[in-house]
Order: C-alpha cells, then sequence, then structure tokens
C-alpha cells in the first residue's frame, strides 16, 4: 500500500462496496421482475421464467422507470417485445402484453357513476343540429386493444385455473376489444368492426359525426342504434361534453 500510495485497506473498502453494490443491483432488478411479472403474468407463462426475466432486464436497461413508482410501470414493454430480436418466433406476443396493459389500466382507474339514463337525458337535450359535433366521454376504465391475433383466446387458455395445453392457430383471425371495469371486475367484450372503430374515434375525442363516420368506414353495416344504445346501458359512455 506504502508504494503505491494506496489507504491500507482499500483493497477491502472497495471490496465490500463492490458486493454491497451487487447486492442493490440484485435486489433492483428482482423489484423490476416481480413488478412486471404481476401486470404480465400471461407473457411470463408463455415464455418461461428465465425468458422473461431476460426480457424485462433488456427492457429496463432500455427504458428504466423515471418515477420509482413500479405500479404504473411498464407501457411501452409491448412495443419493446415488438424490436426484441429472441421474441420473434411469438408474433403475437406484444399484443398480448398490450392486452394485459389495458387490463392492469383498466383496474388503476378512478371509479365514476354510471348513471345510464342521466346519460340518455343528456343526450336528448341536445340540438339535433348540434349531435354531429358533440363529444362523447368514455368511462375512465375503457381501453381498447386490437390484434390480428386471437389474443383473447391464447389470455383465456393461460389463466390460473387452466392448464395452458390449449392448442391455438393464429390464423384463425384477430379480434377487437373492449376493456372495461364493472362491478364485478374486469370485463373483455368483443367487438364488431365498426363498433371498434366509432370506441376508438370517441376515445380520441373525435366529435360524435367523425365516429359515425369512422365506424361506416370500417363496416357499412353499422348499426348506431343498437350500439350507441348498448354502450350507454353498460357505462361505456360516460358523459357528454360540453365544448
Amino acid at each position: 500500500d506504502r508504494l503505491t500510495g494506496a489507504p491500507p485497506g482499500s483493497d477491502c473498502v472497495a471490496d465490500v462496496a463492490e458486493a454491497q453494490l451487487a447486492i442493490y443491483r440484485r435486489n433492483v432488478g428482482a423489484n423490476y421482475r416481480n413488478a412486471l411479472g404481476a401486470t404480465y403474468p400471461v407473457v411470463a407463462r408463455l415464455t418461461g421464467t428465465a425468458f422473461f426475466h431476460a426480457a424485462v432486464d433488456a427492457f429496463v436497461a432500455a427504458d428504466p422507470s423515471v418515477t420509482g413508482d413500479l405500479n404504473v410501470y411498464g407501457e411501452r414493454f409491448a412495443g419493446f417485445l415488438e424490436r426484441y430480436a429472441p421474441a420473434a418466433a411469438l408474433p403475437y406476443l406484444p399484443d398480448v402484453a398490450r392486452l394485459e396493459w389495458a387490463i392492469d389500466e383498466a383496474n388503476r382507474a378512478a371509479d365514476s357513476a354510471r348513471v345510464p339514463d342521466a346519460m340518455l337525458a343528456a343526450l336528448s337535450n341536445v340540438a339535433p343540429a348540434r349531435l354531429p359535433s358533440v363529444l362523447l366521454a368514455l368511462d375512465a376504465s375503457c381501453r381498447l386493444v386490437a390484434s390480428p391475433y386471437p389474443v383473447l383466446r391464447i389470455w383465456r387458455a393461460n389463466q390460473p385455473d387452466r392448464a395452458g395445453d390449449e392448442r391455438i392457430a393464429l390464423d384463425d383471425g384477430g379480434v377487437a376489444l373492449l376493456v372495461r371495469r364493472d362491478a364485478d371486475g374486469i370485463v373483455l367484450q368483443p367487438l364488431r368492426d365498426g363498433e371498434h372503430a366509432w370506441l376508438t374515434a370517441l376515445a380520441q375525442r373525435a366529435t360524435f359525426g367523425v365516429a359515425i363516420d369512422s365506424a361506416l368506414a370500417a363496416e357499412a353495416a353499422f348499426d348506431l342504434g343498437a350500439t350507441l344504445s348498448a354502450h350507454i346501458g353498460a357505462g361505456t359512455i360516460a358523459a357528454v361534453v360540453n365544448r
């Protein structure tokens, strides 16, 4: 130590510091893995634990949390999986992740009153000439997911009470879904093309008239009356927004 100029015992101190840093890194890594494992349990089941942990580690390195609140971390995980080379053989995986993130967000969304009669009254008070320009707000828990893959069947087949051995053909067709929360928990509702386009437009704050145009462009047989009535009754449509 006298020859190098280093204080006595410095190597020992450095070793201790490095060991403590290694423990800290392992704990932080475990926290991220646990947090994303809770948000994406089906993705973890589809890939296996080792693959999932490696993917989480790579995601955290590329896109670390900026808030420290791991309960709301992981929104961009689906996009990361699209670029993650080891997941290329599982093309449906990013959309399964999007579905799980939508479920997570729906669970965390603020509660809101669902009063269909009040919603109908508010809509009936809008002058007919103004109807195309009004905005309809969706319930805070509503999320929309679309995939060319049968992600709802994949998700259901990989719940804790299922063996996970169901064979699902990826070319069976895609699905469009409304994810929302009601008094009984999370609802996963398959949608027709026009219905999905209509709700997506409303979620993006398009006017009522623009949303109808989007629906008809997606599905010529779109039934506005039945769709509007159903979603007001279910509480999907929460309010008429004053502009």
